[in-house]
């Protein structure tokens, strides 16, 4: 009975010991990965760096990798942007105008890029930090490699398996905190939601030419 206990004793160390020997960004990775779709609704605030609300914004969400989204502004002021991964869509309805990017290479180091884009060269892109914050709760901060990013720190909080917020650190140091909820994980998602008909008499902006 006792070579029995402690035969099992060591296999759950050994599985123990396996989890915690993760790095972070594998933790991270782990969470991240598993995400093949995501739809939701969204609150964002835009902060200066003394901590004054300059922007609020709410709306719905739908992301599905590699690179798709759809991400609707419906307060205060509608605007849409739309992509399948290759092109970008800005629809801003009061000014009826349709903005088109490429994303081709920067999609991936955007914030909602970590969400729905590829994420096993997180440690080459990012020193990554965690801080526990209870049982069910971690907060992963991402300090950018790359030289001139347009961001200085991005923050992640997950709840379970869940992504609950995103607060992104600009190198002006103001603070966009986007609160995610309603959430909807690997969920099919209709693929035309990803592609944008532009509507008839609206400027053009085509910056993929």
């Amino acid at each position: 009975m006792n070579i029995y206990r402690c035969i099992v004793f060591g296999l759950i160390m050994a599985a123990s010991n396996s989890v915690y020997s993760l790095t972070v960004s594998e933790k991270l990775s782990a969470l991240l990965q598993p995400l093949d779709s995501m739809s939701g609704t969204f609150a964002q605030q835009l902060f200066d760096a003394d901590g004054t609300v300059l922007e609020s914004s709410e709306g719905v969400f739908k992301l599905a990798k590699p690179g798709k989204m759809l991400w609707h502004v419906t307060q205060p002021m509608e605007q849409k942007l739309v992509s399948d991964g290759t092109v970008l869509w800005i629809y801003d309805p009061d000014l009826e105008q349709v903005v088109i990017e490429s994303m081709a290479g920067q999609f991936k180091s955007t914030p909602i890029g970590l969400l729905s884009g590829d994420n096993t060269d997180l440690d080459e892109r990012y020193m990554i930090a965690l801080q526990g914050i209870g049982t069910d709760t971690q907060l992963f901060s991402l300090t950018p490699k790359e030289q001139g990013s347009l961001f200085r720190r991005i923050d992640i909080r997950f709840v379970g398996f869940a992504p609950e917020s995103i607060s992104v650190i600009d190198t002006l140091d103001q603070r966009t905190v986007i609160d995610l909820a309603e959430l909807g994980l690997n969920q099919m998602i209709d693929e035309a939601v990803f592609s944008f008909i532009i509507p008839d008499q609206v400027d053009v902006i085509n910056n993929v030419r």
